[in-house]
This record gives structure tokens, C-alpha cells and sequence, in this order.
């Protein structure tokens, strides 16, 4: 058998290479959370500059201690990609309002007790679904609920993609607009109407998306597109603020399902936004 040509044996290393390389992680990537994480993309992910399409562009189903919430998904459906070179802690800095919010703490708002925000999992590296890496919440814990009794709270959770050649690599969101409801008589209501109910009966409160069964449906109907669409623009607005170079596109993906908490409907679209300086 004859040998193979060098340059052909150098064209198997180099895909070999590449092949391997998928969306490593880098050096420089940020680790802010002691959450295990892979470090590559399998290949068979498609990647371009700004991030390699996750298997799946849902967070995994999250139960609810109501039953009339059933398990849902909620789409990831704004991503800043691995090309920016601005870090995500100057961008949250840049828009002001928006907050670090941790799904330890728990507030209380004119007697009602809510936690500020709940763990999702979703799965960006094909490595598992983990827990998010960090959540952003419009007013923070304390005026974000506020923003919630009337159905203004619009709240991220953020999960890091690691992708090769890049120092913050990609972030995924998950974004939505909610209402802070409750049940009573058996059925979700918002819980600005509801205050003293609410205050005597914590353990029925939780956050509908806006569209949904318990929340307000005139200013956002529906609560993940608007929340898309609303925090995109916000971080292209802010960013051109600090004089930083900002662009967003949209891009149409595969989504395994077609709505979320509440059966709120969620469309294919995903915002995309690189921010340099």
C-alpha cells in the first residue's frame, strides 16, 4: 500500500483539528459560577462568530408549586454574541435599571413574600442542562416586584456559552415580562388586585408572563416576544450611550416548542447583538 501524500496526511490533522476544536473554551472566559460546565461544543453544533446553535433553544421544563401552572419551557430568545468585546458587567452597568438579581433572596412587597427570581436550567454547551449562570431583573428584587403588580417586570437569565478565540465567549437569555399573581378560588388572578389575599396567603403567589392566565395583557400580550424585543433594544440604546458600537440582527432557529408558562406563545425569532468598544 502506498503511503499517503504528506499534504494530504496534513489535510486530515488540520480537520482533525478543527473537528476537535468545536466551541472550546478560552483562557480568558469568565467562570463566575462553581456550576460544572463543559468546555466544548460537540461539532455537529453550527457555529459562526457570534456563537454555535445550542441543541436546544429552550430552557429545560420547570415545575411550579401551583397546579394551575403546569411545567413549561420558556425560549432563549436573545443572545450576545462571542464577538462583542465589551463584558456583560459593563453592559448590565450601562443599562442602570437592570440589576444582578440571586435566586436566594426573597423580598417583601406591602406584606407579600416572593422569592426574587427562580433557577432555570437550559443546556448552550451540549454538555447538560445547568442551572443559569446569572439573572438580570428590571428594578432589581425590590422595585421589580413593585414593576410586577402591574406587569412591567422584565427579567433575563443568562447562561454562558464558551466559544474559541474569544474572551467573554457567547450569552444566551431567556427574557420575559411577568405579572405577580396568585390563586384564589382556584384560578390565577393578578395580585394587585389582591394585596391582603396575597399578604395572608404567600405560598399562592408566584409571576405569570404577561399574555398569560393572571397577568395584564394590554401593554405586553406577549410577554417573552415583547421582553425580547424591549431588552434588545435597551442594550443597543445603552450601549451607543457609552459610545460603544452596537449592532442587532434577528435570526430564525428551530424551537422544540411553541410556548411557555402559561401557554404563552413564543415565536422562532432570536435577537442578536455584538457590542465593541
Amino acid at each position: 500500500m502506498r503511503p499517503l501524500p504528506l499534504a494530504v496526511i496534513a489535510a486530515c490533522v488540520t480537520a482533525a483539528a478543527i473537528l476537535a476544536a468545536g466551541c472550546g473554551s478560552t483562557a480568558d472566559a469568565p467562570d463566575t459560577t462553581s456550576a460544572s460546565r463543559p468546555d466544548r461544543v460537540p461539532p455537529t453544533a453550527p457555529c459562526n462568530a457570534d456563537y454555535c446553535d445550542p441543541l436546544d433553544w429552550a430552557t429545560a421544563q420547570a415545575a411550579t408549586p401551583l397546579t394551575q401552572i403546569p411545567p413549561f419551557v420558556e425560549p432563549l430568545n436573545v443572545v450576545i454574541s462571542a464577538r462583542s468585546t465589551v463584558p456583560l458587567t459593563d453592559i448590565e452597568q450601562a443599562l442602570g435599571k437592570w440589576t444582578t438579581v440571586s435566586t436566594a433572596t426573597a423580598v417583601n412587597l406591602a406584606g407579600i413574600h416572593l422569592k426574587c427570581i427562580s433557577s432555570e436550567k437550559a443546556d448552550v454547551t451540549a454538555g447538560g442542562y445547568v442551572p443559569q449562570r446569572l439573572a438580570w431583573r428590571l428594578g432589581g428584587c425590590v422595585d421589580g416586584n413593585e414593576m410586577s403588580l402591574s406587569g412591567d417586570e422584565d427579567h433575563a437569565r443568562i447562561w454562558n456559552q464558551p466559544v474559541a478565540g474569544s474572551k467573554y465567549g457567547a450569552w444566551f437569555i431567556a427574557a420575559s415580562y411577568e405579572t405577580m399573581c396568585l390563586v384564589r378560588d382556584g384560578r390565577l388572578q393578578p395580585a394587585s388586585a389582591n394585596k391582603v389575599y396575597a399578604a395572608l396567603h404567600p405560598g399562592s403567589v408566584y409571576h405569570c408572563v404577561d399574555g398569560g392566565p393572571g397577568s395584564f395583557h394590554t401593554a405586553h400580550p406577549d410577554g417573552y416576544d415583547d421582553a425580547a424585543t424591549d431588552m434588545s433594544a435597551a442594550i443597543v440604546t445603552a450601549a451607543k450611550s457609552h459610545g460603544w458600537r452596537a449592532s442587532e440582527r434577528t435570526v430564525t432557529v428551530q424551537r422544540r416548542a411553541r410556548s411557555g408558562e402559561g401557554g404563552v406563545p413564543f415565536n422562532d425569532t432570536v435577537y442578536v447583538l455584538t457590542v465593541t468598544t
